[in-house]
């Protein structure tokens, strides 16, 4: 597997969520609640789940006992989801970074469920990664509707930006 793959596939994830919070930004906190007809939940929900997922995965990749999943309770504002999930995008990005072919091809202990599944780490990380696409996907949809679009979300925009230095 790619060790560049898998780091840009969370460079590019970390400029798309942060173009979205910028825009939830502007919303008021009655529309950050509200539950649209996109998406399982509202867009401040759909950040914690977002968040939650990836601090969870990240300590699964490195054999740390997982943290309870994180709520609304938890994390009730929007400053609150970027105050949680700032720290992991650079300590995800030096995880990577020190990631080795044979660490790669290691394999992980994950619940889910009431089962626990053995998944190659290089297998893990693409989940997380695609897992987050989806979630942005339902998110701007929301946005969309509530009048603050973050127009297009496309990787190579994320490329364009960090060959103009803005990635």
């Amino acid at each position: 597997m790619d060790k560049d793959f898998i780091a840009h596939s969370y460079e590019y994830g970390v400029w798309a969520d942060r173009r979205l919070l910028d825009k939830a930004a502007l919303l008021t906190d009655e529309q950050l609640r509200h539950k649209f007809t996109q998406g399982a939940q509202s867009i401040l929900h759909s950040f914690v789940h977002l968040v939650s997922a990836e601090w969870r995965w990240f300590q699964a990749w490195q054999s740390i006992p997982l943290m309870n999943p994180l709520t609304a309770e938890d994390l009730p504002t929007l400053d609150a989801v970027r105050a949680k999930w700032e720290p992991l995008f650079g300590e995800r990005r030096a995880y990577i970074e020190s990631l080795t072919p044979e660490k790669l091809a290691s394999v992980i202990k994950r619940k889910l469920g009431d089962q626990e599944r053995i998944i190659p780490l290089w297998l893990a990380l693409i989940h997380v990664a695609n897992h987050g696409t989806q979630h942005r996907s339902e998110i701007a949809s929301m946005l969309t509707d509530a009048g603050q679009s973050p127009g297009d979300l496309d990787m190579p925009l994320y490329f364009r930006d960090l060959a103009a230095g803005k990635g």
